[in-house]
C-alpha cells in the first residue's frame, strides 16, 4: 500500500514525522554552500509539495520561491534516524531542462535496488513513469508541477538502462532520459541553461495554485 499527500493538511503520523525530520536535516543552520554568497533555503511545513509513504520509507519534497528541500526518510515514526536528501536554491527557478527535472534520487543499494525520486515537471507532462529496463514500470505521482516516485521490489540495476519517460495528454512520449545519469552528463544539452551543444528545448515551470490535499490511499 502506498499513501500519497500533496499538502500538509492531513498527513499521516509517519508522513508528518518524515516531513519534520526533513525540515530538521535541512534547517538553514545545517545547510552548507560551496559558494558563500548563496543564502540558505528556508522551507517550512507550509511549503510541502508532495509526500509519499511506502512501507517503511517516505519521500517528501518542499519548495518555495527561493529553492527546495527533499528527503528520502527510512523508518519514519521510529527512533531510527536514517535517510538522504538535498536542498538547493533555484539556479533557473522558472525553467526546466526539458519537460522533467530530477531533484533527488536515492537507492536502497549502491548500484540500484529500489529508488525514491522527486522533481519537477512542465505542463506538457501528463504522465511520468520509470521504465525499469526489464519490462516493468513504476508510475510517478504528479501534482501541480512536481512529482514523487517510489519503487517497490524493483531490483533496479544501473546497467539495466532504467529511464524516466514522460508523456503528454495524448499519450505521446515526449522525453526519455537515463535514471542513473546526472542531467549535466546527458548526451544532449538545453539552450539558455549554460550548455551550448546539441541544444534542445527548455520548458517553463508554471505550477498551478497549490491546494492542501487530503491523504489518499493508492494501490500499487
Amino acid at each position: 500500500m502506498e499513501v500519497l499527500a500533496t499538502g500538509a493538511g492531513e498527513l499521516s503520523p509517519t508522513l508528518r514525522d518524515a516531513a519534520v525530520r526533513c525540515l530538521r536535516w535541512n534547517s538553514p543552520q545545517r545547510q552548507t554552500r560551496q559558494n558563500p554568497s548563496e543564502r540558505p533555503v528556508p522551507v517550512s511545513l507550509a511549503d510541502l509539495a508532495v509526500a509519499i509513504e511506502r512501507g517503511d520509507r517516505a519521500l517528501v519534497l518542499f519548495m518555495n520561491d527561493v529553492g527546495y528541500a527533499t528527503c528520502d526518510v527510512e523508518s519514519p515514526g521510529t527512533d531510527r534516524e536514517s535517510g538522504g536528501g538535498a536542498t538547493e536554491p533555484w539556479p533557473n527557478g522558472e525553467w526546466l531542462p526539458g519537460p522533467v527535472q530530477r531533484l533527488l534520487l536515492t537507492s536502497t543499494e549502491s548500484d540500484g535496488g529500489d529508488v525514491s525520486v522527486s522533481g519537477r515537471v512542465s505542463r506538457r507532462v501528463h504522465r511520468l513513469v520509470l521504465d525499469h529496463g526489464d519490462g516493468h514500470t513504476t508510475a510517478a505521482r504528479l501534482s501541480e508541477g512536481v512529482f514523487g516516485l517510489m519503487s517497490s521490489d524493483a531490483r533496479l540495476r544501473a546497467g539495466n538502462a532504467s529511464e524516466l519517460v514522460s508523456y503528454d495528454v495524448g499519450g505521446v512520449e515526449i522525453d526519455r532520459r537515463p535514471l542513473f545519469q546526472a542531467e549535466d552528463q546527458l548526451e544532449y544539452c538545453y539552450a539558455g541553461l549554460g550548455w551550448e551543444a546539441d541544444l534542445r528545448q527548455i520548458d517553463q515551470w508554471l505550477p498551478t495554485r497549490r491546494e492542501v490535499a487530503t491523504v489518499v490511499p493508492v494501490e500499487g
